[in-house]
């Protein structure tokens, strides 16, 4: 695991920050130290009550300037005032601000209406990232932008902030492609039904009042807070020039054959079906509550790690093909933890003695290592029954096992090739579930399962891998919409190709050599990456992303077309 980002005394700006989802950010890295500044307009913010806010979490008293997003003049003096205050740099920039402007319909559209809303809420983004560059000789280390699923679903009188939107997370894709040189970790992170005061502004008494029957996808702006945390923590920096929904899975279900029944029941009593009462409500969570207070006797104090410990530490943590790659980062990220990590191989292929002196080295409980072939009942049986005796619940299970057919050409695929791809590769991550909740009594709080970027992108000889990468994806989705009520979160991660047994295995040693000379050392990421990745969906930081696949690829795949070899022709020599 790399070394996690130490908020102490680094700076944070926020616009929009001094409520709602802007506030809960400012609280939640404030909490760790960061020295935060906020910015609002017409004199919104209570400064009062946000610096009690912030004496609360233990930290630093917020810097609180009255800046217009939009207005050139009131950016510059909010650039002067922070180097007036001794600011060298700005290490995490938050772009929050978004100017309702409701939609009414086709002919009451305007041009000018438009180009308001993209001046407030999509503009911004570039132009303080640039303006804080200029001002301090650097760009901030994260930059996040703070959008909504409005581009991809209809909410009534949403178009223009829809709109700005989109143009936000185009911005965030070219804006993380442009900065990559600068180690600029650049996102996007959507939600959707979270209760604040522009939430009521933009839809009104009534559509709130409807979406109050499915309180269980509300989203807190605490959690938002967390997420936000968590993606600047230094364990998600692989995964740049993305959009991450953060919705506890509601977008998928969110359709009328789904939704249907419960929204007729409510519709007229005596019209009413019967229909299974919906999911309890989500507690509603504090700062304090999500992010851990800086413990001064452990390392990195000002880090998400004391918030690891508190949620791992001794914690059973399933891997499957967890001797090898991306298995066994993911047991030593762990295992640093405190977790108590179970690893499963196949055929002998382990070296237990390296495996148990990584572990030492890392200062991680032994793992246990075990010979368990994943298509196989009864070896599932048995692993689930040794995590009962042990420990009596599983927190996490990672299901890495990757066995499929690579074809030399179409000609050579057959049924039985699929068919034993997908009992390697696709169905432990139903299987195991099963299995856990039968003997368990519970099912796993966190659930994660290893992808690549093969159902979307092709490769050659991966029709297989792919397709049962594909059932996956698409089971992870579903599950989460048939475990609303469970207590679990059900998550993908894929990721740009991974220096491993495994690649080489399948492209030969010459493809890892070949992408390198193309695309330099960055199109790889590093299994400790992934780790680092799963630890985060596992960590309570992100309990809200559900049902989701996450791509770990710094943003290459956006820029991996035949345009850019043509742009960096001379580069190449081509």
């Amino acid at each position: 695991m790399k070394m996690l980002y130490d908020f102490q005394d680094k700076v944070v700006l926020i616009t929009g920050g001094t409520k709602g989802i802007g506030r809960a950010c400012a609280l939640a890295f404030a909490r760790l130290g960061a020295k935060c500044w906020l910015t609002h307009r017409w004199g919104s913010a209570d400064e009062q009550e946000l610096f009690a806010a912030f004496t609360e979490v233990g930290g630093h008293a917020p810097q609180i300037v009255e800046a217009d997003a939009s207005k050139k003049g009131d950016t510059k003096a909010l650039i002067s005032k922070m180097r007036e205050a001794g600011v060298e740099r700005v290490d995490v920039f938050i772009n929050n601000v978004a100017m309702v402007v409701r939609g009414d319909g086709f002919d009451a559209h305007g041009k000018r209406a438009l180009i308001k809303s993209l001046e407030y809420s999509a503009w911004p983004f570039v132009d303080y990232l640039n303006k804080i560059n200029a001002a301090f000789g650097s760009y901030p280390a994260y930059a996040l932008a703070m959008s909504s699923d409005g581009p991809d679903q209809h909410y009534p009188h949403y178009d223009y902030v829809a709109v700005a939107k989109a143009v936000l997370e185009t911005f965030v894709r070219y804006m993380s492609t442009h900065l990559r040189e600068h180690d600029v970790k650049v996102n996007a992170l959507r939600t959707r039904q979270v209760p604040t005061e522009s939430y009521a502004q933009i839809f009104g008494e009534q559509n709130t009042g409807i979406a109050e029957r499915f309180a269980e996808f509300a989203v807190t702006p605490e959690e938002v807070a967390a997420t936000a945390l968590a993606m600047c923590s230094g364990l998600f920096d692989s995964y740049s020039g993305q959009v991450l929904q953060l919705d506890r899975g509601a977008a998928f279900v969110d359709n009328i054959m789904t939704m249907g029944q419960r929204l007729l029941a409510g519709a007229d009593p005596s019209e009413a079906l019967t229909v299974s009462d919906p999911p309890p409500k989500p507690v509603h969570a504090t700062v304090g509550d999500l992010v851990a207070a800086p413990d001064q006797a452990k390392d990195q104090p000002h880090s998400v790690a004391a918030t690891l410990r508190r949620a791992l530490e001794g914690k059973a943590v399933l891997i499957t093909g967890g001797t090898k790659g991306i298995g066994l980062a993911c047991g030593l990220a762990y295992g640093r933890q405190g977790a108590r990590t179970y690893l499963t191989h196949r055929w002998g292929s382990a070296d237990e003695g390296a495996i148990r002196a990584s572990f030492e080295q890392a200062g991680a409980p032994p793992p246990v290592i075990l010979e368990a072939d994943v298509s196989q009942d009864e070896d599932t049986e048995a692993l689930m029954q040794r995590i009962k005796d042990d420990v009596g619940a599983l927190e996490v299970l990672i299901t890495n096992v990757s066995f499929a057919h690579v074809s030399q050409t179409h000609d050579d695929l057959s049924f039985k090739g699929l068919k034993r791809s997908l009992e390697y590769s696709s169905w432990p991550f139903i299987g195991y579930m099963q299995h856990a909740k039968a003997i368990l009594g519970r099912l796993p709080r966190y659930a994660i399962g290893m992808s690549s970027r093969g159902p979307e992108y092709f490769l050659p000889g991966y029709d297989f891998v792919a397709a049962s990468k594909a059932v996956m994806e698409t089971f992870c989705r579903y599950l989460t919409s048939d475990l609303l009520e469970e207590d679990i979160r059900i998550n993908v991660l894929r990721a740009n190709p991974v220096e491993t047994e495994s690649l080489e295995s399948t492209f030969g040693p010459e493809f890892a050599p070949f992408c390198k000379k193309w695309y330099a050392d960055g199109f790889f990421i590093q299994p400790e990456e992934v780790a680092d990745a799963a630890v985060a969906l596992s960590s309570g930081l992100m309990d809200g992303v559900r049902g989701q696949v996450l791509l770990l690829d710094r943003g290459f795949g956006f820029s991996d077309n035949v345009v850019r070899l043509f742009t960096e022709r001379e580069r190449f020599g081509l």
